[in-house]
């Protein structure tokens, strides 16, 4: 990618609602070989690739997390072949390399029948990025090639770098994740949850408030002052809707 906040639309819809050829493409062009996957409900381990060979032939294949990635959202596709998804925003923390988007989605489970199994879901999916060189097939430059590596370069000799995702992490409202297992009715019994909660907090404070003043008095010093670093952040929020 070249702008992360604005390219990452184009990755998440063709990961989601593309053919499984574009899902191939998209972690092919994206993805490193040892990317993770972070979910409620699954998770990916990074791990470089690994060949596994079949003795006496020449039967060669390459495992490596990407793979197993691209299983998810194959699986993901074959549990609701036709998913509507909205980015809504995203946001690039250039020092960090870090990629936040916020997303809609809603997904339906194809064997049940008129629809019946159907969730509107929100989340925000967490990338950690890498800035990497790349070669003539705007591919990432292993990094043991080096200096050696044949690669795109300004006229200063500089390789080209573009971003890759190094890792993604989907993170959801505890309703909004159990709807995808129990769409029917984990939805309001999750927020009744939540509201006897705060109930709960509000009784505790009403009856123990003097826990806090105690410990305050005896232990607790002033806070002092700390800056707060500034980050550079480049956003791309709401750009459908001022469109």
């Amino acid at each position: 990618m070249e702008n992360p906040a604005q390219d990452i639309s184009h990755v998440i819809h063709s990961l989601t609602e593309g053919t499984r050829d574009e899902q191939q493409q998209a972690l092919d062009d994206y993805f490193l070989p040892e990317a993770y996957f972070v979910h409620p409900l699954c998770r990916v381990p990074s791990f470089p690739s690994r060949w596994i060979e079949i003795p006496f032939t020449n039967f060669r294949w390459a495992i490596n997390s990407r793979l197993l990635v691209s299983w998810v959202y194959q699986w993901y596709k074959i549990l609701s072949p036709k998913i509507t998804l909205q980015v809504d925003s995203t946001a690039f923390d250039k020092n960090k390399n870090l990629l936040y988007a916020t997303v809609r989605q809603t997904f339906t489970l194809w064997i049940v029948p008129y629809s019946l199994w159907q969730t509107e879901v929100s989340l925000v999916c967490l990338l950690e990025l890498a800035h990497l060189p790349v070669d003539e097939n705007m591919h990432p430059l292993a990094i043991k090639d080096g200096a050696n590596a044949k690669g795109i370069g300004n006229n200063a000799g500089v390789p080209k770098k573009r971003y890759f995702i190094r890792g993604q992490q989907d993170n959801y409202q505890p309703n909004d994740w159990l709807s995808f297992v129990a769409p029917f009715g984990a939805y309001t019994l999750v927020f009744a949850l939540q509201l006897f909660a705060t109930l709960l907090c509000a009784i505790g404070v009403m009856f123990l408030w003097p826990v806090t003043s105690v410990y305050e008095r005896i232990s607790v010093r002033p806070v002092e002052a700390h800056p707060v670093e500034d980050h550079p952040v480049e956003d791309n929020v709401g750009a459908a809707k001022r469109h």
